[in-house]
């Protein structure tokens, strides 16, 4: 069987055919094992990517809640201050009112004070 490889053309072309056959089918063996370790590390990779990016998004979404928090709170408390300092000029201002009173009278009653109270929409009209 050998000396027909090689003694004779057709056996030596089959002969050829059958190496290039075995080498192109080693090579897809040894090219798709490459190619898995190759993609294992890149998915690897981009799954570390791709979480990284996420906890740092969330990290930077976290710290946008904070700050928009105290800054919230921050301007509460400054309208909370303007709203108890227009209050005390408004109780002031009706102060003033009834006691400049020309005739003795007060202007301003209990039943004036409550009506202010509710059109301003305050939540506590009973002083």
């Amino acid at each position: 069987m050998i000396a027909f490889f090689t003694g004779t053309l057709i056996g030596r072309a089959l002969a050829a055919l059958l190496v290039l056959l075995l080498a192109f089918a080693g090579f897809r063996v040894w090219l798709a094992a490459h190619d898995e370790r190759l993609l294992s590390g890149y998915v690897l990779l981009s799954e570390k990517t791709a979480a990284e990016s996420l906890a740092t998004e969330m990290i930077r979404q976290r710290n946008a809640a904070a700050q928009s928090l105290e800054e919230y709170r921050r301007r509460a408390v400054a309208d909370a201050l303007t709203q108890q300092k227009l209050e005390a000029q408004l109780e002031q201002a009706i102060k003033d009112d009834n006691q400049n009173a020309d005739d003795g009278d007060y202007r301003w009653s209990d039943a004036d004070r409550l009506w202010l109270c509710k059109q301003r929409q305050t939540a506590d009209c009973r002083r």
